[in-house]
């Protein structure tokens, strides 16, 4: 992360570590570059460090976006699993999720000692408005885990709805196979 944030900042070109300083940042540059989609790739060709690729992104994809953010909760509000398996809804679910808490990063403790509670609340409350929108898309015939995941006490995080839905899913495909 050195390099990319500039807190190993690039040294003189007569300096002895230039050579190692510049592969070091042509292989992280190599990195980022390829982990980008291609018409992102284009958009930093000409930056010539890691830190430019970087602040360039940064700028590009880095501000909080009402509209991206509004699109992406009306995405995840109209997710259903309309059939498919459990596993293929919770990925499709979970990928708007993460993609919305890059927009909407929960609040974190910034007191520096982490002794408040800031945050804890928020991201309880997070992990249950997570879990209640998984269960809104899961098909009628999950109303049996959904009112029993809803009566636990404490509420079961999202990974937890998850393993049991696919596991009443799994229960049900073995009886079902069974009858066959």
């Amino acid at each position: 992360m050195g390099f990319v944030d500039g807190s190993i900042p690039r040294p003189d070109q007569t300096s002895d570590t230039y050579m190692a300083w510049l592969r070091c940042d042509t292989m992280i540059k190599g990195w980022l570059t390829t982990a980008m989609e291609k018409d992102i790739r284009g958009s930093v060709k000409y930056s010539n460090t890691s830190i430019e690729i970087w602040s360039n992104i940064r700028e590009q994809f880095g501000k909080e976006s009402a509209p991206r953010a509004y699109m992406l909760k009306q995405s995840l509000t109209m997710t259903r699993q309309e059939g498919a398996s459990v596993s293929t809804y919770y990925i499709k679910f979970r990928s708007l999720w993460d993609e919305i808490q890059t927009v909407f990063p929960p609040p974190r403790c910034t007191c520096g000692n982490c002794l408040c509670d800031v945050g804890k609340k928020d991201e309880g409350i997070w992990e249950k408005e997570r879990m209640y929108e998984f269960l809104m898309g899961l098909d009628m015939e999950f109303t049996s885990i959904r009112t029993h995941l809803l009566s636990m006490k404490p509420n079961p995080t999202l990974g937890e709805a998850f393993c049991l839905a696919s596991e009443d899913e799994q229960q049900r495909s073995i009886a079902s196979s069974m009858r066959s």
